[in-house]
């Protein structure tokens, strides 16, 4: 069946949506759509067939593979998922690479293991929490029957600047009152005895069947990859997976992830500490991109990945030990 474009859109030029961003990988490329925040896998063939025909008119590209079957399925598939789109018009600017994250926040997203230590120094947590301005953050509960310590977390940061809290806790029955509460975002239930996912009051609940000492170990898998503006100029910019993202341990040591052997300063310091000399050490690992790192170079995700891999020094450069194999996209 005849294309639609070779009706209409003959005389017009080809061009790839602002939103749309080709990523070229080692054994395939990707299509990472801002706007709809999906992910399109494809072959790298195409990825090289897009950047090939944009900006050029359609009679041209047609001329060009005109006994060429792929080409054309490659023109049908692009057109259909509105990866591109035809005008008049020669150029349209593309998608400014420079940052544009006006975000005032010391640290965005954290982690905590909740622990006796964090307990009897909450107060100092819980303010630096405020003063560090987290947006988003994770609490980690080991306690059979945690309701109320989770009722108190919230209390607590009724007037903070954290607008998306999370918490992972045992297997128990939840208190139906926390769907209410606007900053409750998910809660993540282990050693469950059945997988399965809920939703209450824009609550969601995950219930998984692994434990805890397997949940926050670094790991790949496609829910860990973050498509959208914001994350897309981090990305481009620093390194997405640790960029004003930290762990705190039960001793309240500030890390990257579980593993980390190096400690940045303590949750309970005073603010201007963490500020000047934990602030300072962090951001040395925020401006090593994924670009600059193996293999995650050669990676179709890389301008997503939000895997806490802390990256290691190499002769030629720096590396990560991955669980995503990119040059046969398989997980090992």
């Amino acid at each position: 069946m005849e294309l639609t474009y070779l009706r209409n859109n003959n005389d017009k030029y080809i061009h790839v949506f602002s939103c749309c961003i080709p990523v070229r990988g080692h054994e395939r490329g990707a299509i990472y759509d801002l706007q709809r925040e999906e992910i399109e896998l494809v072959p790298n063939t195409m990825i090289d067939f897009l950047e090939h025909i944009k900006n050029r008119k359609v009679s041209s590209v047609l001329e060009e593979f005109e006994s060429d079957t792929m080409a054309k399925k490659y023109l049908d598939f692009l057109e259909k998922n509105e990866f591109v789109f035809y005008s008049n018009t020669v150029s349209f600017p593309e998608l400014s690479a420079r940052s544009i994250n006006e975000d005032t926040s010391v640290i965005q997203f954290m982690t905590i293991m909740l622990s006796e230590f964090i307990d009897d120094n909450l107060d100092a947590v819980i303010k630096n929490i405020n003063e560090l301005g987290v947006k988003r953050l994770h609490v980690h509960m080991s306690s059979q029957d945690c309701m109320k310590e989770i009722h108190k977390f919230l209390n607590l940061l009724e007037y903070s600047r954290v607008t998306n809290m999370s918490f992972s806790i045992p297997y128990q029955k939840i208190d139906k009152k926390l769907y209410n509460n606007n900053r409750l975002k998910t809660l993540y239930l282990f050693n469950s005895p059945k997988e399965k996912v809920e939703t209450n009051n824009e609550v969601t609940s995950v219930f998984i069947m692994v434990n805890d000492a397997r949940m926050f170990i670094p790991k790949f898998n496609i829910n860990t990859v973050d498509v959208n503006s914001t994350a897309y100029n981090i990305a481009v910019n620093y390194n997405l997976s640790l960029y004003k993202t930290v762990f705190v341990d039960e001793h309240g040591e500030i890390k990257f992830n579980v593993s980390d052997k190096t400690g940045y300063g303590n949750i309970t310091d005073s603010i201007e500490e963490i500020k000047t000399r934990t602030f300072p050490e962090l951001s040395t690992l925020w401006n090593i991109k994924k670009t600059d790192i193996a293999p995650c170079n050669i990676c179709e995700f890389r301008f997503c990945c939000t895997v806490t891999h802390i990256p290691f020094k190499k002769d030629d450069g720096y590396a990560v030990n991955c669980n995503y194999n990119p040059y046969n996209a398989e997980l090992n």
